[in-house]
């Protein structure tokens, strides 16, 4: 198992808030709880302070140094991508962490009337464990994936989102984001390339703007350099139907060559990704 918590999405975290902010991002280690209230960010001295909180566990603290520069609106925006990246990666570490402590305790033979489990004591600081995994950086990922435009066509708004997050976790992306968080700060295909190797979900497609689907059209026709982002776009409406409505033919031949009817899907998780693994993944080796 590994127990060490990934750090390429930090890093990714780091580069899309000097870019856009330019500011930095330290992770630390949680010791006086009484200090965090249940505000969703804080300011300290000068340093913006976000709680990373999962499930009721309180895991740690991120911190954006000198952001009383920052407005209201830019204070939230920030506070609420660290939280979107940290939130589910953090938690996960915490449950790697503590069953591996189990199972050491459980090889060990011991009593647990003494043993103190992981979560009931300090957590080691994050930063530090982030360090040791600098060489784990940017190992390509887009290159898995057949096209940067993948889009499901299914009944159930519901079920067309589950299998966006199972092609999301397939394909080892940094944080899942819906378009309609994001749609405000992306200005040119640049910026969008910008977020890095993330899946960006779009949810009714047939409800984009023309400004909307401008983007992304511009966007799944240019050249990817490095990591960029996936996007997944969904609807309850059949392609044919879509082409009755005023979505640029660029974009719905895209989604066209790139459908996957979510109706059709296989019923076990393990099937579903299989065929997401076939359709969407090119060719070789890789660890589900």
């Amino acid at each position: 198992m590994n127990s060490t918590l990934d750090s390429s999405f930090v890093d990714r975290l780091r580069q899309i808030l000097n870019s856009r902010y330019g500011k930095n991002l330290q992770i630390r280690q949680l010791l006086d709880t009484a200090q965090v209230g249940s505000d969703e960010f804080s300011i300290q001295g000068t340093d913006l302070h976000i709680p990373i909180r999962v499930n009721g566990f309180l895991l740690g603290t991120a911190v954006v140094p000198a952001a009383l520069d920052l407005n209201a609106e830019k204070k939230q925006s920030v506070a609420q991508l660290i939280r979107m990246a940290l939130e589910p990666a953090m938690y996960k570490w915490y449950l790697d962490q503590k069953e591996a402590n189990l199972v050491e305790i459980s090889k060990a033979d011991v009593s647990f009337d003494n043993i103190r489990i992981f979560g009931e004591s300090p957590l080691p600081p994050i930063d530090e464990i982030l360090a040791e995994n600098l060489d784990e950086l940017n190992k390509g990922l887009d290159n898995q994936l057949v096209s940067h435009l993948i889009h499901l066509e299914g009944r159930s708004v519901t079920t067309n989102k589950k299998v966006a997050l199972h092609l999301h976790e397939l394909t080892g992306r940094w944080a899942f984001v819906p378009f309609a968080d994001v749609k405000a700060q992306l200005q040119s295909t640049q910026d969008l390339a910008k977020l890095g190797a993330m899946t960006i979900y779009v949810e009714e497609a047939e409800s984009l703007s023309l400004a909307e689907q401008d983007l992304l059209t511009n966007y799944i026709s240019s050249e990817h350099f490095g990591e960029t982002p996936l996007i997944v776009t969904s609807s309850s409406l059949e392609i044919d139907a879509l082409y009755k409505r005023k979505i640029c033919s660029t974009l719905l031949d895209n989604m066209s060559i790139n459908c996957f009817e979510v109706d059709r899907a296989p019923l076990t998780i393990e099937s579903l990704k299989e065929v997401l693994r076939l359709f969407f993944l090119k060719d070789g080796p890789y660890d589900a």
